[in-house]
């Protein structure tokens, strides 16, 4: 993982609220550098129908579901139970 080091000192400063709102608007969603932008021309039919609303993998439905956990590798060993069946509960539908 990589990223910018935070300070101590960082941490504890005072950020006004448009500080903070600057700062969001210049990532995220905002400025699409969240989700792949590979669509269904860029992949097999048969994955992109499993992925397409898939809370982890898709743009979209993020915004409706909660998206924990981007998969990097088949071996990764951090699950978001979203398609294990075992945790399918009544009121829920999951692909």
């Amino acid at each position: 993982m990589t990223g910018e080091l935070i300070s101590f000192e960082d941490l504890l400063a005072d950020t006004s609220v448009e500080d903070m709102r600057s700062e969001l608007s210049s990532g995220g969603c905002s400025s699409s550098s969240c989700g792949s932008s590979a669509g269904p021309a860029d992949m097999a039919p048969e994955v992109w129908a499993k992925i397409k609303d898939h809370p982890c993998y898709s743009e979209e439905a993020h915004h409706y579901f909660a998206r924990m956990h981007v998969a990097v590798a088949p071996a990764c060993n951090i699950q978001c139970n979203y398609c294990n069946r075992k945790y399918d509960c009544a009121n829920e539908s999951r692909p």
